[in-house]
């Protein structure tokens, strides 16, 4: 039996999620065949498939991903009917360099020369020092340390999440941001991240609450 060495199109890839943005992407960007709104910011802190580990590990530093669509992972521009991609010509560079039957490029790319918001966001543009203080007022929570928190944590991480909750719905409000751009700026709201951990969210008149299962 002969060894795999091209691809079958079975989309299995595609459905696993979207793949990260490196600086060769920028020109993707620049042209307008990329926008924001199909990107999310995956921010610093949060858990991720590493694939040189195969493991869940916080990210080290910030970085952009296609989006997923109907609440999945799986890739915004992947065509589940024709197994196809539907910007295949342009393609990003960790698309091109995916070989599912040999990891070695893959492998080599992965974390390096990763683009974020502020690589992307001009200079004069007023969102950044809307994310700038985002970032700074709600960063990601020590997520590797919540497996078993304490009622007190639980309490606490429900005031943060109400409180960010409420910060970024007033920008969001007043600038008239849509959701897909606010995944962008602001990426996952944090009740969002310990959903997996095993939080529960239950909404409320006047915010969230969170429980611990």
């Amino acid at each position: 039996m002969s060894l795999q060495n091209e691809c079958k199109r079975c989309g299995t890839c595609c459905e696993n999620g979207g793949p990260a943005l490196h600086g060769s992407d920028m020109t993707l960007i620049e042209n307008c065949l990329i926008s924001i709104e199909s990107l999310i910011a995956i921010r610093k802190g949060e858990l991720a498939h590493d694939p040189v580990t195969d493991s869940l590990k916080p990210v080290k530093k910030e970085f952009l991903k296609i989006a997923g669509k109907k609440g999945t992972w799986e890739c915004l521009f992947y065509e589940k009917v024709l197994n196809g991609c539907t910007i295949y010509e342009n393609r990003p560079l960790a698309c091109s360099v995916l070989k599912c039957w040999d990891t070695e490029e893959t492998l080599k790319l992965a974390g390096r020369d990763l683009l974020s918001r502020l690589d992307i966001i001009k200079a004069d543009d007023p969102m950044r020092k809307h994310i700038k203080k985002h970032e700074m007022l709600f960063p990601v929570p020590d997520l590797m340390g919540l497996s078993s928190p304490s009622s007190k944590m639980v309490k606490k991480l429900e005031k943060i999440c109400n409180r960010e909750i409420d910060h970024r719905m007033k920008i969001v409000n007043k600038l008239e941001l849509t959701v897909a751009k606010e995944l962008f700026y602001f990426g996952r709201p944090i009740f969002e991240l310990l959903h997996p951990l095993g939080f529960r969210v239950m909404g409320a008149g006047k915010g969230i609450k969170l429980d611990f299962l």
